[in-house]
């Protein structure tokens, strides 16, 4: 294999010998690794949901620690719930993105899987670290929150959706797509083979891999068939929320209150937003909810409402005093969850989405949500129509109002009867239905928000 970007090959001091902490996390509970960055975002809340249910065993985070231009720095291991830090690493050789087999790494990842008993590894990122994870003869999930590092720019998103790619494609999207992530990080070389070493890992018998919604399947196997073949489980994520009306009725006579949450960015949908903006405004009175400093350009507008960033906690006051008609997600690359979708329907707002990417499963025309043709002409229609029959969201948030939510106990719950069934020697079924609303199956049942 290749070698990584020089960069990755600097010394920047000695790894820091592990501490030994006292009071370690309960050892009479067996023990979960989770592997993450430290980005925040959609992955640091899944495992953090996960880790603060689960009643089962003890978790524990290796964290990557690094920046843009050089994922793994240094190494932070905390405790899943409480976020306790228990010992941290600065690496002698960084990992700039991810490496096949790193040594320095495996002997830190041995030595913390031998201290604290690790029975189980669940997987959610691979940014700055090794595929020795795969190598050390404990049970691996494979938790595909994304696309990475198959697809070295996470998104697999290059002007539009991509469905795999040549040799050609792939060496201009390194050079070329403006979702930078790995743009001349690394050699196409040395990413593909990265790619195929990965395949192979996955390939292992004491792996599972669990997709948090069908279309994360598909686009999987279009990505590459070997990974269509793979035993992929759907487990939507959960959340725990109090159930809320905070529609704001879509009366006659004003304009709609639209709210558009995230980070405005090329693969949020900007450039359709953009296109649109003029005549949106016309119908709706707009609200950007987080949407960060790319997003500005519609800070100073007339009939806008620009907050560049806000803590999670605050959400749900920002969505009850908005009193907002429709939540409007415009993402144009294939999202594998989005939890803002479940928190305004948990807030009994009916959301309008692109039908691209998880929206498409997740969304039930007209019975839990909108979706949203391609172009920016689209998001324009939609609004009129909505404009001039209000009643279709008077009803849809009647129906959000009493459906019951998926929680994350049921979600963890079910990660457990995934590995049980995989530990019995049984295949896991792809997709499991239940027909138990308090206990949300696999594949959600309709009737429930997730």
């Amino acid at each position: 294999m290749e070698s990584p970007c020089p960069d990755a090959q600097k010394s920047v001091g000695p790894a820091l010998p592990h501490q030994q902490i006292s009071d370690r996390p309960e050892q009479r509970k067996a023990t979960n690794l989770h592997i993450s960055h430290s980005w925040g975002g959609g992955i640091y809340r899944w495992v953090h949901d996960f880790c603060s249910v689960d009643r089962e065993c003890n978790n524990l985070v290796l964290e990557s620690l690094g920046t843009r231009e050089c994922y793994g720095i240094g190494l932070r291991l905390v405790e899943g719930a409480s976020r306790r830090e228990l010992q941290s690493w600065v690496l002698k050789y960084p990992i700039s993105e991810t490496r096949v087999q790193h040594q320095e790494y495996r002997t830190i990842l041995e030595t913390v899987c031998q201290d604290y008993d690790v029975g189980h590894i669940y997987l959610s990122s691979m940014l700055g670290h090794s595929l020795d994870i795969f190598n050390l003869g404990i049970p691996v999930t494979k938790i595909y929150h994304d696309y990475y590092p198959y697809c070295p720019n996470v998104y697999t998103y290059f002007g539009r959706p991509c469905a795999g790619c040549d040799l050609e494609k792939f060496t201009n999207c390194l050079k070329n797509n403006p979702v930078d992530f790995a743009n001349d990080k690394c050699s196409v070389n040395y990413w593909l083979d990265l790619r195929e070493a990965y395949v192979e890992a996955l390939s292992r018998s004491d792996v599972s891999h669990v997709c948090p919604s069908k279309n994360v399947i598909a686009n999987l196997e279009e990505l590459d068939p070997r990974l269509g073949r793979l035993s992929l489980t759907v487990i939507p994520h959960g959340i725990n929320l109090t159930k809320k009306n905070s529609f704001g009725g879509a009366e006659e006579g004003r304009k709609l209150r639209v709210v558009i949450l995230g980070t405005q960015h090329i693969v949020k949908g900007l450039k359709l937003l953009e296109e649109s903006f003029d005549r949106a405004r016309l119908i709706a009175d707009l609200t950007f909810l987080g949407g960060g400093p790319e997003g500005t350009l519609f800070m100073s507008r007339y009939g806008v409402r620009y907050i560049k960033q806000y803590e999670h906690s605050e959400l749900g006051a920002l969505l009850q005093e908005g009193a907002f008609d429709l939540a409007l997600f415009t993402s144009t690359f294939p999202e594998t969850f989005c939890y803002t979708l479940s928190e305004v329907r948990a807030h009994s707002i009916p959301p309008g989405a692109r039908a691209v990417g998880s929206f498409l499963d997740r969304i039930r025309e007209g019975e839990d949500g909108f979706l949203i043709g391609p172009e920016s002409e689209d998001i324009v229609d939609f609004l009129l129509k909505l404009d001039s029959d209000r009643t279709l969201l008077k009803e849809l948030s009647s129906r959000l109002e009493t459906l019951p939510i998926r929680t994350v106990e049921a979600m963890v719950d079910d990660y457990y009867d995934l590995r049980n069934r995989k530990e019995e020697g049984g295949m896991p079924a792809p997709l499991v239905e239940r027909p138990d609303s308090t206990h949300p199956p696999q594949q959600a049942t309709p009737g429930t928000i997730y």
